[in-house]
């Protein structure tokens, strides 16, 4: 198994997924005023899911880190 390329994906999803929380959280608080009620409910949503896949994305950089012999 490549680790390696492992931890390369688990990095990728975390930036990825934060970048959409990000995105989500500021429909969701400081710009709702400017979205329906709908668009607002799936960026809260949004919010928790983006939340769920960063943190697979962390275990998933850490277990390839782990399995090179890296410091964590």
């Amino acid at each position: 198994m490549d680790f390696k390329q492992i931890s390369v994906v688990g990095g990728a999803a975390m930036i990825i997924s934060s970048a959409v929380m990000t995105a989500t959280i500021l429909i969701s608080f400081p710009y709702a005023d400017q979205f329906s009620i709908v668009e607002q409910a799936i960026a809260h949503i949004g919010t928790i899911v983006f939340a769920g896949v960063f943190k697979v994305g962390y275990v998933t950089y850490i277990v390839g880190r782990y399995e090179r012999k890296l410091s964590c």
